[in-house]
């Protein structure tokens, strides 16, 4: 009996101490689980490595409804900061609640986010990973990067916020440490200015001029960063600009009757991302309206394709026609309709009498053949807007950046493209129905076969006496 109570007693306080053990363990670690959509309480390993850095206090105020679903998910993000490093303070103030504090920070829209970090302020947009974390890199790099805009050939305006406007882009850079910066060089400017840190040419509508096209070749051999956007809606020919780095302007209207907006098979939704190139992080699927087609040397190996078509579209050369069914002269698919260039080389200058230095030169491009889709209206449409960003941030040299983009909206519709219609009513009308109805037939014959099947130790008995069965009854 003793010794039964003992080793109750031993038990007993094993699974105590195994118990406190595992408590000291678990606080000590906080282990959770999201399962939130996008995973939007889980910081990534870019958010995690970029916290290190961070050594001095941070604080960082959101501004939102108090007791509202926002402020609750707006606490629960940055108190994950918070855990990662000490140094970051943070709190949810109430704009209404307190008016002052809100005039003090020039706080205008709800869920704004404003950061302070060694007398150097910045805001965000939205209580997200993305927009938080790359204000925190704006605060620790200590500078804003300059993305000259051109101007002069018809392009968009930045200010202009229209449907057919850049107001929402302007917007989107300066969210991600970009000071957007329009340049005309069709006003007899010999040279993009050195403070460029890429140079973006967003839908020009006429021919660029030979002294336009002269200066952006010195700065693309100089290790120039350039995206080039147009379509060939607009006149305009690219082709001597972009030839000598491998991508070349094919024009025409592509055409995709399988993935594409609606009835307008020129509304082209892509969803082929092939490209290992940052720029193609994080997005998987575009709308691009009324795009043309490009063409790419891939042998060179400094060229990659970010975007194409699916093997149903084309690229109709003579759109003016009137008709979209296939036809000769039409060019089949998959079509190209994005492509980055990405060539390095090593430049040796002379410093001085038998004096060499040597130095490495990177010229990157980004070329889409579509001029609409970085417009207000259409910006916010699927990934165009992560796109984007990731495409600056690429040009930049700024790979590792958690790019800012906006929250995505609660109510996320699927382009119902004719492909996805398809593929719908398969699933729907013959899939699903179908499943059941073999189901249904298998535990049939299943049950048939059970009951044919004589049972052991049991014989069946003769049609005579089963005959005599029946007379009986």
């Amino acid at each position: 009996m003793r010794r039964s109570r003992r080793r109750l007693f031993l038990a007993a306080a094993l699974a105590g101490t195994a118990l406190i053990i595992g408590n000291v363990a678990a606080y000590a670690h906080n282990p959770q689980l999201d399962l939130s959509a996008e995973s939007s309480f889980s910081l990534s390993a870019q958010t995690t490595t970029l916290l290190t850095r961070v050594d001095h206090p941070l604080a960082i105020i959101a501004f939102l409804t108090a007791g509202g679903p926002e402020a609750a998910d707006a606490s629960y993000l940055l108190a994950r900061y918070q855990e990662l490093n000490h140094y970051i303070h943070w709190s949810v103030v109430d704009p209404d609640a307190n008016p002052g504090e809100a005039r003090r920070y020039g706080i205008s829209a709800y869920s704004t986010v404003v950061l302070s970090y060694q007398g150097r302020r910045v805001t965000s947009p939205d209580v997200q990973e993305g927009d938080i974390s790359t204000a925190i890199l704006r605060l620790l790099r200590g500078r804003t990067e300059t993305v000259c805009v051109l101007t002069g050939n018809g392009e968009p305006s930045l200010s202009d916020s229209g449907p057919n406007g850049l107001s929402d882009l302007s917007v989107l850079l300066s969210q991600n440490a970009f000071a957007p910066r329009t340049i005309d060089l069709t006003l007899g400017v010999a040279a993009v200015p050195p403070a460029c840190a890429a140079v973006l040419e967003l839908g020009p509508q006429q021919s660029l001029p030979a002294t336009e096209v002269a200066a952006l070749e010195s700065y693309l051999r100089g290790g120039g960063r350039l995206m080039v956007l147009t379509s060939s809606l607009s006149g305009t020919d690219p082709n001597p600009l972009l030839s000598p780095w491998g991508i070349g302007f094919v024009g025409g209207l592509v055409l995709d009757p399988a993935r594409s907006e609606g009835v307008d098979w020129s509304d082209v939704v892509v969803q082929d991302l092939p490209s290992l190139n940052p720029v193609d992080q994080g997005v998987s699927s575009l709308q691009f309206p009324a795009p043309s087609g490009l063409l790419v040397n891939t042998a060179q190996g400094s060229v990659s394709v970010l975007a194409s078509t699916s093997p149903q579209s084309y690229i109709d050369p003579n759109p003016q026609s009137g008709s979209v069914a296939f036809g000769p002269g039409d060019v089949p698919g998959p079509v190209v309709v994005a492509a980055a260039a990405d060539v390095s080389r090593v430049v040796t200058s002379t410093a001085g009498p038998g004096i060499t230095s040597t130095h490495v030169e990177r010229t990157r491009l980004v070329v889409v053949g579509c001029d609409t889709w970085m417009t207000n209206g259409f910006l916010d449409n699927l990934g165009n807007r992560r796109f984007f960003a990731n495409a600056v941030a690429w040009l930049t040299d700024q790979d590792s950046l958690v790019v800012a983009t906006s929250q995505p909206p609660g109510n996320r519709p699927l382009p119902l493209t004719p492909a996805l219609q398809f593929e719908l009513l398969g699933i729907t009308v013959f899939a699903v129905p179908g499943a059941l109805i073999s189901l249904a037939l298998l535990r049939a014959a299943v049950v048939r076969r059970q009951e044919k099947e004589p049972v052991p130790g049991r014989t069946r008995p003769s049609p005579n006496r089963r005959r005599r069965r029946r007379r009986r009854r």
